[in-house]
């Protein structure tokens, strides 16, 4: 076999391993594709954009149970202590503080009332400080500055009120709250807790 001959042969043999190597690439690739399992379609999650309310019916021991609870919480380790009870007339704040050096009790009656907006607003109706005789007014306007009150609740010292901004109380939190019906004499108290639903 001459020179010419033997190359001309090797070059059809190399581009016969070629052709069968890609043949067989093919083959494999199309047989692994066959064989592979279907991607499994993406299961979206239906948006749920309502909110969920219920209502919640409170007795008189029941709100009282609240609040203790709460400025136990609230006021734990604060020297100057106070207390918030519902009774059959008047919502009252109760207290210590001193004047001139003495200790006293004071006693705040309030009517409350439920605002449009879901709030409650308690309208100041009388005060009761031991045996001193002092304005209404110069009180509440005292608490306001000395004692360490909640963020939503504001005292308004010229108006005699103070309203418990349930709006403002569940502005960063994810219930929301809102009075539906405050009745002092038969002790019902409603309220709207709502629930976002949406993830």
């Amino acid at each position: 076999m001459s020179r010419a001959e033997k190359k001309s042969f090797n070059g059809w043999k190399w581009a016969f391993f070629v052709l069968l190597a890609a043949i067989i690439i093919s083959g494999a690739v199309v047989v692994h594709r066959a064989a592979a399992p279907a991607p499994a379609p993406e299961v979206s999650r239906p948006v749920q954009t309502a909110d969920t309310s219920l209502t919640v019916a409170l007795n008189r021991k029941q709100v009282n149970a609240l609040s203790a609870n709460y400025l136990n919480k609230f006021l734990k380790g604060e020297r100057v202590k106070y207390h918030f009870i519902v009774g059959k007339k008047y919502a009252t704040l109760v207290g210590d503080t001193k004047f001139m050096g003495v200790k006293v009790r004071f006693a705040i009656n309030f009517i409350p009332q439920m605002t449009k907006e879901g709030n409650v607003l308690l309208k100041a109706k009388g005060l009761s400080v031991g045996q001193l005789n002092i304005p209404l007014k110069f009180m509440m306007g005292y608490i306001a500055k000395n004692y360490n009150i909640p963020k939503w609740v504001s005292i308004d010292a010229k108006k005699k009120t103070v309203l418990l901004d349930l709006n403002r109380y569940s502005k960063h939190r994810s219930l929301k709250y809102s009075a539906e019906e405050i009745n002092m004499e038969d002790g019902r108290f409603r309220f709207l807790i709502t629930v976002p639903t949406n993830n």
